[in-house]
């Protein structure tokens, strides 16, 4: 089976909106793309979200932002979060 894998780009207004949070420069972020991925000569194909990584050296939080929607979520639970609840966390990780 053929797959064919389609690199996303990373969208612009998300990074802008986490590099706005205060003191977030303190820590490591990484901005990971999605990837559309499709087996050919099926009609499947999967969705692969953006990933945030915002770490420390005692921890890190992987954020995952889909390319249509304008929520974030947490990787581990998939609960939405909101962008004050990522200035809560990232306040407490200073």
């Amino acid at each position: 089976m053929k797959i064919t894998i389609e690199p996303l780009e990373f969208p612009l207004c998300v990074k802008e909106k986490l590099l706005k949070i205060p003191k977030i420069s303190k820590l490591h972020i990484e901005f990971v793309n999605g990837k559309n991925i499709h087996f050919d000569k099926t009609n499947l194909s999967i969705n692969e979200p953006h990933q945030i990584i915002i770490s420390n050296d005692l921890s890190c939080i992987i954020l995952l932002s889909s390319p249509n929607d304008n929520n974030f979520y947490l990787k581990d639970s998939l609960e939405i979060i909101t962008l004050e609840s990522i200035k809560f966390l990232i306040l407490k990780m200073l």
